[in-house]
């Protein structure tokens, strides 16, 4: 008697790829840890598949220009302690699971794995590189920055609707921009705006795929690629986004800065019809209005008050005692308090750093100190922007 195919597991079809790079508030590694954090708060569906955190490099200069990569020596310092942390991090993450129970949430990081790129190659890049790991059908690709706002439970229904119909190429999750509950009457204008004719009313381009469980989910064509967090077919990112025909992505930028240009192009020239060589689509699961999934959070910002107070305090005394002293004070007489406190007041998250090893402080101007408010608090600073 034959058996019945077993029903494919998530972690057998999806691969995440994070993609993290220099921020402000290096050596912490709370904004990452926040971007995990949701994923055990809304999607602990995710946290079975294998995570790979790739690390973009990054380039000197006298001045720090984080968006394009460039940071000065004491900010590149401070990263290469931030993905010291991450491996420490994913490192114990592995450990800890040892014999964790089937039924229950795995750690965060669990199956993360970190990758470093020796050279600054930009977010599309980096997906790049990590997808050369990949051996799983499909990807979630993600950023450092994006979070889970609200519970995602439908990851295994979606990739099996993407295994049914080859047209879901790639399937963006909603945003504040890409917002489904209004993202049609958007497109439609904007197709009227670029003179895109539609061979049917875009309702009907809609796609549902009901036969594997997902028929409350429906798929709206997106008219340009968005760069937020995303599934996507591997083999279509590599023989399409990253395919050596046409070159839809370069080095040092985001995918959707020369790709998503492209496909507009592509549909002002070709009419409709060019769509389904992107494949592009927004994931529509019938929440009310506002229906975003994934926020933003604010990379220079988001540091808790008390870590604030604690790197101010560091680097005031720090240099304080180099005009002092004439000279750096070695650092094994450093004063184990001072590092307990820094290290600690960066969050729960952050990874013990080993003894005699500390946390190189932002400079912080005494203009710019915090507000006597927030030094007094102890309250997360606001960080949610919207996407």
């Amino acid at each position: 008697m034959e058996q019945e195919p077993r029903e494919p597991c998530l972690s057998s079809l999806c691969t995440i790829i994070t993609t993290t790079s220099p921020t402000p508030v290096n050596p912490s590694t709370e904004l990452i840890c926040s971007t995990l954090d949701s994923l055990a708060e809304n999607a602990p569906d995710l946290l079975l598949c294998r995570h790979i955190i790739v690390c973009d490099g990054y380039r000197s200069g006298s001045d720090s220009k984080f968006r394009s990569g460039v940071v000065t020596p004491e900010r590149a310092y401070a990263y290469e302690q931030y993905m010291d942390a991450l491996e420490l991090l994913a490192h114990k993450g592995q450990e800890t699971s040892v014999g964790h129970a089937e039924n229950q949430t795995p750690s965060v990081w669990k199956n993360v794995e970190i990758v470093r790129l020796a050279e600054r190659q930009g977010f599309g890049f980096a997906v790049k590189a990590a997808l050369e790991l990949v051996t799983t059908p499909f990807v979630c690709v993600m950023q450092h920055d994006r979070t889970f706002m609200r519970p995602f439970r439908d990851a295994l229904v979606l990739l099996k609707a993407m295994m049914q119909e080859s047209r879901l190429k790639m399937v963006g999750l909603p945003t504040t921009t890409n917002d489904p509950t209004k993202y049609m009457t958007q497109a439609v204008t904007k197709l009227g705006e670029i003179k895109v004719y539609l061979p049917c009313s875009f309702d009907e381009l809609v796609i549902s795929v009901p036969d594997v469980g997902a028929e409350h989910l429906r798929f709206i064509p997106m008219i340009m690629w968005h760069d937020s967090t995303h599934f996507a077919s591997s083999e279509y990112y590599r023989s399409f986004v990253f395919g050596r025909r046409r070159r839809l992505v370069t080095k040092g930028g985001f995918i959707e800065d020369k790709l998503g240009q492209e496909q507009g192009l592509d549909l002002r020239k070709e009419g409709w019809d060019a769509h389904e060589r992107y494949g592009t689509f927004l994931l529509d699961d019938g929440a009310p209005a506002p229906a975003r999934m994934v926020g933003h959070l604010d990379g220079k910002k988001y540091i808790r008050v008390e870590a604030k107070m604690a790197l101010a305090e560091s680097a005031r005394a720090s240099g304080a005692k180099a005009k002092a002293e004439k000279a750096a004070r070695p650092v094994e007489e450093e004063d184990e308090a001072d590092e307990g406190r820094v290290v600690g007041a960066l969050g729960g998250c952050v990874a013990p750093m080993p003894k005699g090893s500390y946390l190189l402080a932002p400079k912080t101007p005494r203009s710019r100190r915090p507000p006597r408010q927030d030094r007094q608090g102890t309250e997360e600073v606001p960080i949610q922007t919207s996407s």
